[in-house]
């Protein structure tokens, strides 16, 4: 085997060099910039969502799930300048460069929460708005404001449990490479085993069941599309006060379905990351694969900002309260 053979077999199929260039340009350039959008989004979406009242469930969740995904933004902007100034800026520099690499391991492991509270929220959503299909007239009384902000309160904070139980004990300590002459920083101490299983048990059965609620309210769409072509074909006012009516709990649909597909979406990397990781044991930090994994650890992120920063297009145009709100707020003439 010669040199550039067995360089490439070591490095995983991804070379130091291509992993190098690939991070300054999520890194340095698409996370923070999607980040900062996410942040002034997220900011106006709580801002709107606080003006329109926190009185029903609808409004109550959304407002939650903005405050979370600004939350990521922030924590995402903040790991994206620590990396690049222990890994560009601050490298060979020991005091600074350690301190950037300890500010990275926090953030990365701090993140964990606000995603958690984002996937319960968006769960709560989607479940929510299922039962508004399937029993209408008993999801009023079941699935209060209230009760729903319950149900993300109380598996929130069993997520914020399972993280200070896992991450509190941890520390960081200096680590020194023979083979590259070099010191890092490596946090040790963490629970990772349990927090790994509670954190994969929850984002599967909370990614499969927002899976099958789209599904369900894809399917109620096009049956009230059908519904609706019918009604309309008749001149009748009741008629058009069912159109009304349904073309608000339409639109409704419509949110939750974009909000939930997004996050469908942006979430595949990191279902793939776990899925890849169990079933190639190289694919981890230290192994064989171990470029690729931090190439698809930059890439989660990044989806995951993304998920956190284009739902305020969704609000706007399906919600029309949140676009009269929005219109007044921020100046623009109300059509």
């Amino acid at each position: 085997m010669d040199n550039s053979t067995s360089n490439f077999v070591a490095k995983g199929l991804i070379s130091d060099a291509a992993l190098a260039s690939l991070s300054v340009l999520i890194k340095l350039i698409l996370t923070p910039t999607v980040g900062i959008m996410g942040l002034c989004a997220n900011v106006i979406n709580i801002v709107v969502f606080y003006k329109m009242g926190l009185t029903d469930g609808v409004t109550q969740n959304f407002f939650i799930l903005s405050i979370s995904d600004g939350c990521i933004s922030i924590v995402s902007l903040v790991n994206s300048v620590a990396y690049i100034l222990y890994t560009k800026v601050y490298v060979g520099l020991g005091g600074p460069e350690y301190q950037a690499q300890v500010v990275y391991c926090v953030t990365l492991l701090s993140g964990t929460f606000p995603q958690s509270v984002s996937l319960v929220t968006t769960t709560v959503i989607a479940v929510v708005r299922c039962l508004c299909v399937a029993i209408p007239l008993h999801v009023k009384f079941l699935m209060t404001a209230w009760r729903q902000l319950a149900v993300i309160l109380t598996i929130s904070s069993c997520s914020a449990s399972v993280i200070l139980y896992s991450f509190i004990p941890s520390r960081a300590i200096l680590v020194y490479n023979p083979l590259t002459n070099s010191s890092f920083i490596m946090i040790v101490d963490l629970k990772w085993v349990e927090y790994t299983i509670y954190s994969n048990v929850t984002s599967y059965i909370g990614f499969i069941i927002v899976i099958i609620c789209v599904i369900i309210l894809i399917i109620s769409l096009n049956r009230s599309s059908s519904f609706r072509e019918k009604t309309t074909s008749g001149s009748s006012t009741s008629a058009g006060e069912q159109t009304k009516d349904g073309s608000k709990e339409t639109r409704i649909i419509k949110t939750v379905v974009f909000v939930s597909v997004v996050f469908i979406l942006c979430h595949l990397p990191a279902i793939a990351l776990t899925l890849i990781g169990t079933v190639v044991k190289e694919f981890s930090s230290d192994g064989l694969y171990r470029n690729a994994n931090s190439l698809n650890l930059m890439v989660m992120e990044m989806f995951m900002v993304i998920s956190a920063t284009v739902n305020i297009f969704i609000y706007y145009f399906f919600n029309r309260r949140y676009r009269i709100v929005f219109s007044a707020t921020f100046g623009e003439k109300s059509k």
